[in-house]
């Protein structure tokens, strides 16, 4: 009875794992979906309305659903310490707290980008969101197509590992 609980313990635990890494990938997909949609979103506004980056992100900030809309939420509270602060710091700190399921490439594009909104003349602006919405989409689409494969393997490795261990304990 012992060996058998101890079987059912390790199906359990191969469960919670894969569910947990199942959760992240899929979380990882969401966040770049998310911000793509966001920067996709800004672009609209900079390039229909004129206005300027403070007033953008107020509106941005009502528009924004997912993983983003704290982001854009965190970095237009801030908006009051442009001028102590630079835009790209401000636009950093929003997404030093808002940005952690990004791998370190689509960040590192995110950070970039923060350096030219709001310095430069709006088509130089556009064709850098341009450029980095454009990088997010591709890391989407690649990482869309790669999430069902990424799903069976993690199943296929925590379950056949469970079972191993259980034939053992067995």
């Amino acid at each position: 009875m012992t060996r058998l609980m101890g079987f059912v313990l390790l199906q359990l635990a191969a469960a919670l794992f894969a569910r947990g890494r199942i959760a992240e990938a899929a979380a990882r997909t969401e966040a770049l979906r998310s911000y793509s949609e966001m920067l996709e979103q800004l672009r609209g506004l900079l390039e229909s309305d004129g206005s300027p980056m403070p007033a953008l992100l107020e509106t941005l900030s009502r528009r924004c659903t997912g993983q983003t809309s704290a982001f854009v939420r965190s970095l237009s509270a801030a908006m009051d310490q442009l001028g102590e602060r630079s835009f790209q710091e401000l636009w950093q700190w929003a997404l030093d707290g808002n940005a952690d399921a990004l791998d370190e490439d689509a960040r590192r594009r995110l950070e970039s980008l923060g350096g030219v909104l709001g310095r430069y003349d709006p088509a130089t602006q556009l064709e850098a969101l341009d450029t980095c919405r454009l990088h997010l989409r591709q890391r989407l689409d690649k990482r869309q197509s790669a999430q069902a494969q990424e799903t069976h393997l993690i199943l296929g490795l925590s379950f056949s590992a469970s079972l191993l261990l259980g034939i053992l304990l067995i």
